[in-house]
């Protein structure tokens, strides 16, 4: 779900105004329901620049991030990931958020985030 605060750095990007921009996808371990008005995930644990952006259509931007097994090690339960912007260490302010069923990952398994927006 794009968060509210993700619609305004939107309005602003929109406008001009260069307000950082997503960069990373970001994983936690956070279970709580999903709220427009969330800022940040619940138990952030890892983050991971874009491996990739492409656009599928004309109104649509996907952002991908990939994990390695080394990096996933111990990264457990994975149950939310969002998109945020450049910050330090695991801050910043979420764009969107996304809370799974948890997972558990036992040291061989990769992770590959893909979230895809559409404006409509």
């Amino acid at each position: 779900m794009i968060l509210n605060s993700g619609k305004n750095k939107i309005a602003l990007f929109l406008g001009g105004s260069i307000v950082n921009e997503p960069s990373y996808n970001m994983i936690g371990a956070g279970s709580s329901t999903v709220s427009v008005n969330d800022t940040e995930l619940v138990d952030p644990t890892d983050r991971q620049l874009f491996t990739s952006t492409t656009f599928p259509s004309s109104q649509k931007i996907t952002y991908q991030s990939d994990w390695n097994s080394v990096e996933m090690s111990g990264t457990s339960p994975l149950s939310e990931f969002g998109v945020i912007g450049s910050a330090p260490a695991l801050t910043g302010s979420l764009w969107s958020r996304t809370v799974i069923p948890a997972l558990t990952f036992d040291g061989t398994n990769e992770l590959r985030i893909e979230e895809t927006w559409e404006v409509y």
